[in-house]
């Protein structure tokens, strides 16, 4: 099947659509939480989403750029979550090069992969986990990609 998806920032008419995606991994998170987290265009704009027909969410990512005290400059997903019945490894494939292109771009290193559960979304905000090294997935951007004026 060669269905057309559209990835880009959550819009206001996606965040029900959206939160469902979420609780999938993060089934304790509550609507009123969500609701609040993506209340304003500031906020939905740090969260990206690939839509299919009917305007159907299939995957919702949040990243963020920060100073790491081990990774330096560092390109952080919390959360990164696709569902699709026929499609998931094309969408998943998809936004991670939107992400890497983004990160090279923002001048990262590396990319981080939260590990999803519960947990995440109240970490969010504990800047002591996110300095932490120790969880996730890291992933090292190519070295001769990263323009040599941002190491």
């Amino acid at each position: 099947m060669n269905t057309r998806y559209e990835i880009g920032p959550l819009q206001a008419n996606q965040i029900e659509r959206a939160y469902l995606v979420v609780q999938a991994v993060m089934p304790g998170l509550a609507w009123d939480r969500w609701r609040a987290a993506v209340g304003t265009v500031f906020e939905r704009q740090r969260f990206t989403v690939a839509t299919g027909p009917n305007d159907c969410v299939r995957a919702v990512c949040l990243a963020r750029v920060f100073e790491h005290p081990i990774a330096g400059r560092l390109f952080d997903i919390p959360i990164f979550v696709v569902i699709s019945p026929l499609d998931e490894e094309r969408i998943a494939g998809e936004l991670f090069s939107l992400m890497k292109g983004r990160a090279i771009g923002a001048g990262c290193s590396h990319m981080r992969f939260w590990t999803l559960n519960d947990e995440v979304w109240e970490r969010l905000a504990d800047e002591g986990f996110r300095n932490r090294w120790d969880h996730g997935l890291v992933y090292r951007l190519e070295s001769e990609s990263i323009n040599p004026a941002w190491r």
